[in-house]
């Protein structure tokens, strides 16, 4: 039988989020090991937040944290089953012993991807087929010698939410493309997570508007439909770390 991608209706009945942020295809769990405390849970169903289209945006607030993760791998999962006419599954979770033994945790499909905003201090995103999750870290940087310090939040860029959700979906559609089979596996992975970020800019009406404005239509000219990540990408240089990176998937 032929899938039939869903309306927007359809996604937003799917996934009524409860007190805590779980639905039909994802959970968002707000446990900050550095810390060792669970944030309070987004209610989404919160009059206030319902008359406001929700949380408004803001670095200090977990809560939006939780709320701009949820909302941009939703819009991924919504994309990328429009596209490619078949439903987002996650693959079995896998665990892995050392010394190329690896084993499958449970039969058939699992149920949700797990969402962490807060999972790591350090400068730091990437999707783990173990624990069937996204961890998204935070870090201080200064962007100038004589600026005071920041902090840095992984989950709070659509980019990294979306590449990080693409490593996801391909390990869904299968899960052998996790394998260093050749030098090109892994990039293949990397690159494909890259391009959906990339192509996820044009997804957005009111960006794209705004963007061929700005470069009154020559969008081969710098614009920020084609730059990933940059307030990342800006505290991480000079790079702190080489190019080659074991099998998990950073951004």
């Amino acid at each position: 039988m032929k899938y039939s991608p869903k309306s927007l209706d359809e996604y937003k009945e799917l996934e009524k989020l409860p007190s805590v942020p779980i639905g039909e295809y994802l959970e968002v769990v707000d446990f900050d090991p550095s810390s060792n405390c669970f944030y309070e849970p987004v209610d989404l169903h919160h009059s206030f937040l319902l008359a406001e289209d929700g949380l408004s945006p803001s670095q200090s607030i977990p809560q939006f944290h939780q709320q701009m993760v949820y909302a941009v791998a939703m819009r991924t999962i919504r994309n990328f089953e429009s596209i490619h006419g078949r439903m987002a599954l996650w693959a079995p979770r896998r665990l892995n012993l050392g010394s190329a033994r690896r084993i499958r945790i449970g039969r058939g499909v699992h149920p949700r991807l797990r969402l962490y905003p807060h999972a790591l201090r350090e400068a730091n995103a990437f999707y783990s087929p173990e624990k069937k999750s996204l961890l998204f870290g935070y870090f201080q940087t200064k962007f100038h010698p004589e600026a005071d310090p920041v902090t840095v939040f992984s989950c709070l860029s659509q980019d990294i939410i979306t590449h990080e959700m693409t490593h996801a979906l391909l390990d869904g559609m299968h899960e052998r493309f996790v394998e260093p089979s050749n030098p090109d596996m892994l990039a293949f992975h990397e690159a494909f997570a890259d391009l959906v970020a990339l192509f996820q800019h044009f997804s957005l009406p009111e960006v794209l508007e705004h963007q061929i404005a700005n470069t009154r239509g020559d969008l081969a000219s710098p614009n920020r439909l084609g730059e990933l990540a940059q307030e990342f990408g800006a505290a991480n240089w000079p790079p702190r770390r080489p190019a080659q990176r074991d099998w998990k998937y950073g951004s």
